[in-house]
C-alpha cells in the first residue's frame, strides 16, 4: 500500500566521524553513572570484540518509547529487518525497538507512563523550548530521580561534547533543559541542535513556507496580488470580496473565505491572521507603554483581537469550527477546497507540492509594522533522557553520539550505500530506484524496506533524534534527493525560492521559560491551571460586549489570584538586568 506524505526537515547533517570507543571507559563523578560503568566492565569481559568493527557497541537492544505523533505514523512494521536497522547492527551491534503509544495526546500519554514507571530505556519528545507542556513532566521526572545521569558521557563524546561549547546550544537549551542549576547532572538534553546558526540565511533547499495559503484560481479571479496583502485590513477586505464571489468547493457547497490550520483547528494559526493586534512574541507576555511585562488579557490591547475574530466569525468569513475542528476533517476540507484559505499549511505537504492549486499569502504586518517573519534564532526541535533503570545508559548515548555523526547519518537520512544510495564526488546520492519511490510518495517502500528519513519523507524517528545539523556542507543537499530535481521535493523547493520571507531576529528566551525558576514553584502551579486559549476562544464566541468584559475580567481575577504579579516583577528583573535574555517588542 501506498502512503503519501512529507514531514519538514531543516537542513540536517553532521561532520566529522566518531571513535565510539571513546566512551567506553568514561569516568563519572555520580554514583549512578560510576554504578553503570562498573556493568560495562564486566559485561565487556564476557563479549569477544575482536572481530567486530571499530564502531562496535553492545550486541544488545535499546527500547525507546516515543512521544511524538509523527513518529509513531512512520515507524516500520519490523525495523531490525529494514536495510538501516541491518546496517546499524552490523556496524554497532544495536537493535532499535521503537515504540510509539497512540492516544489523545503525546503529552497525556508521557504524563501516564511516567507517573506509573513504565518508561523503557530512552525517552524522546517534542520539546522546541522549555516552554512546552511537556517540560514540567519531565522536569519532575528528572528532578525524581527517573533519569540516568549523562554529563561524563557527554563530556567525553565525539559529537555531543559541542554542547559544553560556548554559544553552540541555543540559551533556552543550555540554561533551562540541558545545563539546569536546579539539578545535579544532565538529564534531558536536546537534539536538532544546528551545527552553525543559520537563522537569518535565506537556503530555499532547506527551508520551508508556512502560514496562510489561498488558492490560486480565487486570487486570478479576484485579481488580486497576494503579495500586497499586509495589514490585517486588507486582509479582512479580501475574505469579504471571497465571500461577495460566491466561490463553491469540489462538492458544489459554499466556500468559506478563512478555514482553520491544515493540522486541525487551534489557536495558535492567529500568530498569521491577526499578527497586527497579537501583543508579541513571548508567549503572550510582552512590555507595556510604561516598561512593565503584561500578559495580555491584562491589557486592553486583547480586545482588538478578539473583536477582529468576533467580526469575522459575525460576517461567516471565518469557518465556525475553526478553533475545534479535527485533523481528519480540517485535512478532507482543504483538500476539497472548502476553504478559500488555509489558516496554515507549509510547502512539504502534499497538498501544496503536488500542484499549483494553493499560493501563499503573507505574511501579514505585525504590531512592530513590518512584514517579516519573526525568529528566535538557532534551537532544538526534540528532547532525549534516559532511564534511570536502564542497563549500561553509557552504551546508550554512545549509539545516539554515533547516530548523530556524519557516517550515522548518512546511514540514518539515506540508507546502506549499494542498496538506497551511492556515493558521487564524495556525496551520498539516492539511486535511481529509491528516488522513483520517493518520487512517487511510496512511504511503504521506503519507511519498511529501507527504513530511512529521506528527510522526512521515511522514518522519521532518525529525522527526530539527530543533532549537529549541516547537510547542506556535508552531504550537498538539504534532504535526500533535493539535488536531483525529483518532484517531491522540487515543487516545494520553487516555492521557497519564489516567496521567500525576509526575517528578523528577536533574541532572547520566551517569558514563560522562566516560570520553572524555584522561587516561582507555587506560581507555576496555579498558573498551570488556567487556560488562555480557552478563555480566549470562548471569549470570541460571546454574544455581546458586556459577556466579552466578564470573560476577561474574570480570567484577570484568575491571574493575580495565581501570583502573576510576581511573575512578571521576576521577568522584569531579568530584562532590565540583561535585555536580550527575554524575547519582547520594546
Amino acid at each position: 500500500m501506498k502512503k503519501r506524505w512529507i514531514r519538514n526537515l531543516l537542513a540536517a547533517g553532521l561532520a566529522g566521524s566518531m571513535v565510539v570507543g571513546s566512551l567506553a571507559g568514561c569516568g563519572s563523578s555520580t554514583d549512578s553513572a560510576s554504578t553503570s560503568n562498573s556493568k560495562t566492565s564486566s559485561d565487556a569481559a564476557t563479549e569477544d570484540t575482536s572481530d567486530k568493527p571499530d564502531t562496535w557497541i553492545a550486541d544488545r537492544t535499546i527500547t525507546v518509547q516515543a512521544y511524538v505523533d509523527d513518529i509513531g505514523n512512520t515507524l516500520p512494521d519490523d525495523f531490525s529487518s529494514t536495510e538501516v536497522g541491518k546496517k546499524i547492527k552490523e556496524l554497532t551491534g544495536i537493535t532499535l525497538d521503537i515504540k510509539y503509544t497512540p492516544g489523545d495526546s503525546d503529552q497525556k500519554v508521557m504524563a501516564s507512563q511516567l507517573a506509573a514507571g513504565t518508561i523503557p530505556d530512552v525517552i524522546v519528545s517534542y520539546l522546541d523550548n522549555s516552554t512546552r507542556p511537556e517540560f514540567p513532566l519531565l522536569l519532575k521526572a528528572a528532578k525524581e530521580g527517573m533519569f540516568a545521569d549523562v554529563s561524563e558521557y557527554m563530556k567525553n563524546s565525539e559529537v555531543y561534547s559541542k554542547y559544553y561549547e560556548d554559544g553552540f546550544l541555543p540559551d533556552d537549551s543550555y540554561k533551562n533543559v540541558t545545563f539546569r542549576d536546579d539539578l545535579d547532572g544532565v538529564y534531558l538534553w536536546q537534539m536538532n541542535v544546528a551545527e552553525t546558526d543559520k537563522t537569518l540565511e535565506w537556503i530555499p533547499e532547506g527551508e520551508y513556507v508556512g502560514g496562510l495559503w489561498i488558492q490560486k484560481s480565487i486570487a486570478d479571479d479576484l485579481g488580486i496580488d497576494v503579495t500586497q496583502i499586509r495589514t490585517a485590513d486588507d486582509f479582512y477586505d479580501l475574505l469579504v470580496k471571497i465571500k461577495e464571489g460566491g466561490y463553491t468547493d469540489d462538492n458544489g457547497n459554499a466556500v468559506y473565505p478563512l478555514g482553520p490550520k491544515y493540522w486541525g483547528g487551534s489557536v495558535d494559526a492567529l500568530k498569521y491572521i491577526a499578527t497586527g493586534y497579537d501583543w508579541g512574541v513571548s508567549d503572550d507576555y510582552n512590555l507595556d507603554e510604561n516598561g512593565d511585562v503584561k500578559h495580555i488579557a491584562e491589557t486592553d490591547h486583547v480586545y482588538d483581537e478578539i473583536n477582529f475574530v468576533r467580526k469575522l466569525l459575525d460576517e461567516d468569513l471565518m469557518n465556525p469550527e475553526f478553533f475545534t475542528m479535527d485533523s481528519t476533517r480540517a485535512e478532507e476540507v482543504s483538500k476539497n477546497h472548502n476553504s478559500a484559505i488555509i489558516a496554515d499549511v507549509h510547502n512539504y505537504e502534499e497538498i501544496i507540492y503536488s500542484n499549483d492549486d494553493w499560493i501563499p499569502l503573507g505574511p501579514l504586518n505585525d504590531i512592530a509594522d513590518d512584514n517579516k517573519e519573526v525568529v528566535h534564532g538557532k534551537s532544538g526541535r526534540g528532547c532525549m533522557a534516559i532511564s534511570a533503570d536502564a542497563e549500561n545508559p553509557e552504551e546508550i548515548f554512545q549509539f545516539f553520539d554515533w547516530l548523530s555523526t556524519k557516517e550515522g547519518q548518512i546511514i540514518a537520512q539515506y540508507g546502506a550505500e549499494g542498496v538506497s544510495y551511492t556515493m558521487e564526488d564524495g556525496y551520498p546520492r539516492l539511486t535511481d530506484e529509491v528516488a522513483e519511490k520517493l518520487n512517487d510518495g511510496d512511504t511503504d517502500y521506503l519507511i519498511n524496506t529501507i527504513g530511512a528519513g529521506f528527510g522526512g519523507s521515511g522514518n522519521y524517528f532518525f529525522e527526530f533524534v539527530l543533532t549537529n545539523k549541516n547537510n547542506k556542507d556535508n552531504f550537498g543537499e538539504s534532504r535526500p534527493g533535493a539535488s536531483s530535481g525529483n518532484s517531491t521535493f522540487a515543487r516545494s523547493v520553487q516555492i521557497a525560492e519564489d516567496y521567500p520571507v525576509e526575517k528578523k531576529l528577536v533574541p532572547g528566551l520566551d517569558a514563560t521559560a522562566y516560570m520553572s525558576a524555584d522561587e516561582l514553584a507555587d506560581v507555576k502551579t496555579q498558573m498551570d491551571l488556567l487556560d488562555w486559549d480557552e478563555t480566549f476562544v470562548q471569549a470570541c464566541f460571546a454574544k455581546s460586549d458586556d459577556e466579552v468584559k466578564t470573560i476577561i475580567e474574570s480570567f484577570r481575577d484568575q491571574l493575580k489570584a495565581a501570583g502573576i504579579d510576581r511573575f512578571e516583577k521576576y521577568v522584569k528583573d531579568v530584562y532590565e538586568e540583561d535585555p536580550d535574555s527575554v524575547s519582547f517588542y520594546d
